[in-house]
């Protein structure tokens, strides 16, 4: 119809209704085409807000069960073995089970999925997988950990505990020895995770592009490094 009323102006050589009808077909391709535009980025700013939140969340709860689940139990339970093993007894050597699966979700490798890189700036980008490389990292030598815990120390627990010491008594065989030496590595290696999932954190509830990485070695305070404030 509305074809058929331009075709009928032109016929009649009325260019100012040529005109108004000219201006209404632009108008109406240009609301359509900002109406198409808002609502794409009405869904990519929904869609962030989700994979921010399902990150946030990941980063979040790393975060905590690093630090209550692992290395404040290691740090007690180390610290617990030494005072009785200083009070010459010969407790068991102190290991860690966690509840739950050995493995964490591959939260990374489900969020890669989002085409990241429209979401977040280069830098944070690279943190990310840098963390969740180092995360996956650090729980695969855990596995192997657990692996030695399962095979080597609770077959013995119900036994008498000097299974577990020198001859002499005087010291824990090596090779429990070396498993509270990587215990103990396994804690720091913890702690430091747990301080750059914080770093992560801070970035993406800052919203804004940053110009420095967290590194896994930068952390002084609290998870805060040096150079956590700069950005462009």
């Amino acid at each position: 119809m509305f074809l058929r009323r331009i075709t009928q102006h032109v016929r009649d050589q009325n260019w100012l209704a040529v005109g108004i009808d000219f201006l209404i077909v632009v108008v109406g391709v240009f609301i359509g085409i900002q109406v198409a535009n808002w609502n794409a980025e009405r869904q990519a700013q929904d869609r962030r807000a989700m994979v921010t939140q399902a990150l946030l969340a990941d980063l979040k709860d790393a975060a905590n069960v690093q630090q209550a689940v692992i290395a404040t139990p290691i740090r007690q339970g180390l610290t617990v073995w030494q005072l009785a093993f200083d009070r010459g007894e010969q407790p068991p050597p102190f290991y860690l089970r966690m509840p739950g699966s050995d493995t964490a979700p591959d939260t990374w490798g489900m969020l890669q999925q989002e085409q990241l890189s429209e979401l977040f700036d280069p830098i944070t980008l690279f943190d990310l997988g840098f963390y969740y490389s180092e995360l996956d990292g650090v729980g695969r030598r855990y596995i192997r950990y657990v692996s030695f815990v399962e095979n080597e120390i609770l077959p013995y627990l119900k036994a008498d505990s000097a299974v577990f010491y020198s001859e002499d008594g005087a010291e824990l065989k090596p090779v429990y020895a070396a498993s509270m030496d990587r215990l103990r590595e396994y804690g720091r290696e913890s702690e430091k995770l747990r301080q750059w999932a914080q770093c992560l954190i801070h970035r993406i509830e800052a919203e804004r592009e940053f110009e420095a990485l967290c590194g896994r070695n930068d952390f002084l305070l609290e998870g805060m490094p040096t150079h956590l404030g700069a950005s462009h």
